[in-house]
């Protein structure tokens, strides 16, 4: 899973194993470590049957999304590539969640494209 944050902009996008183990009920999890005592920085996705609507947490040092389950199967088992979301912060203020199937970068030859979303990218993308 690969997470870009930009100013209140959370983008999550998932390879085609992770939204296999999300499927099945796994909370997927990606860590970033840093040197010395710092607690390492982590950000998680998992779908609960207890959410109306997507989530999103800091606990912990750990940014937590959680999407509701029948929200997440629909996504998961269609071509729909992202769910997006946005949630109040301070007036006027939103935090902006985008978790999104990822795609193979074209411009990027030598990388691993088969456990990517390569049937949904359009063709006229040209560089990630």
């Amino acid at each position: 899973m690969k997470m870009r944050c930009v100013q209140n902009s959370i983008r999550l996008r998932l390879r085609k194993s992770e939204i296999d183990q999300l499927g099945k009920g796994a909370t997927i999890v990606e860590e970033v470590g840093f040197p010395g005592e710092t607690p390492s920085l982590s950000f998680s996705l998992k779908m609960a049957d207890k959410v109306m609507a997507i989530e999103a947490n800091y606990v912990g040092h750990q940014i937590q999304i959680t999407i509701p389950q029948t929200q997440a199967t629909k996504w998961i088992n269609s071509n729909q590539v992202g769910l997006e979301t946005f949630l109040p912060l301070q007036n006027p203020q939103q935090l902006h969640v985008l978790i999104e199937k990822d795609f193979p970068c074209k411009d990027r030859e030598n990388e691993d494209k088969s456990d990517l979303f390569g049937d949904l990218a359009e063709e006229e993308v040209k560089a990630c």
